[in-house]
């Protein structure tokens, strides 16, 4: 375990993603906390000073207790670095509930850039390919529709005909399971074809089993 600093700054961060994942403001969980919220602010950001009554406000607000934080925090203190994702996704409901899943995902922490059409996509790609082995993405999920004149299906055979980016798992978003599509995904070398669903629990369990199966032996 690391010192009570890191300790600290992980337990922002937990409360930082409950709440995300509850969709309420700093300002919301405040007054539910019976906190200022510059107070929330403060430890969110890892803030050295936070009193257990404090703490306990905030865990009741969260619909939790001090010892369910404490342990996701130290979890999350042990843990390896966040998994880095990148998202290529041109619908914001779909974005929202990739965030909101990933939010809620708690033993597995991650950060996640996204890229709302295949232009913008295909401009930090070839960035990418130029980059050193600590700015690549540790995962991509690519939404195979995209808008700016460069399909999924493009940027996939980029990725994975580019020496620097191949090893990158990529993992298709479609809401078609047409098998026609499937093959020819795996044929560009796709790691794995995701079928959106709707209900929002069932994208979250998808979400989380492909992040645990690509990348849990990370850095090993």
């Amino acid at each position: 375990m690391a010192g009570s600093s890191d300790l600290l700054g992980a337990i922002g961060k937990v409360i930082r993603k409950r709440r995300e994942a509850m969709g309420i403001s700093q300002t919301e969980l405040a007054e539910r906390a019976g906190l200022h919220r510059t107070y929330i602010n403060n430890i969110e950001g890892g803030s050295k000073n936070i009193s257990i009554d404090s703490l306990k406000g905030i865990a009741d607000a969260l619909n939790t207790n001090i010892s369910e934080l404490m342990l996701s925090a130290e979890a999350t203190d042990d843990a390896k670095p966040p998994i880095k994702v990148m998202l290529v996704e041109d619908s914001e409901p779909d974005v929202f509930l990739f965030k909101q899943s990933l939010a809620k995902i708690t033993a597995l922490p991650t950060t996640v850039e996204v890229y709302e059409d295949g232009k913008k996509a295909q401009e930090k790609i070839d960035k990418l390919k130029e980059a050193s082995s600590d700015e690549l993405p540790d995962i991509i999920f690519l939404d195979l529709n995209l808008r700016g004149g460069r399909s999924g299906y493009d940027l996939l055979i980029d990725i994975k005909s580019n020496d620097v980016l191949r090893h990158i798992p990529v993992i298709i978003l479609t809401t078609s399971s047409n098998p026609q599509d499937v093959r020819k995904t795996y044929g560009h070398f796709a790691n794995s074809f995701m079928t959106k669903p709707v209900d929002p629990q069932e994208y979250q369990s998808q979400v989380a089993n492909v992040l645990d199966l690509f990348t849990k032996n990370m850095g090993d």
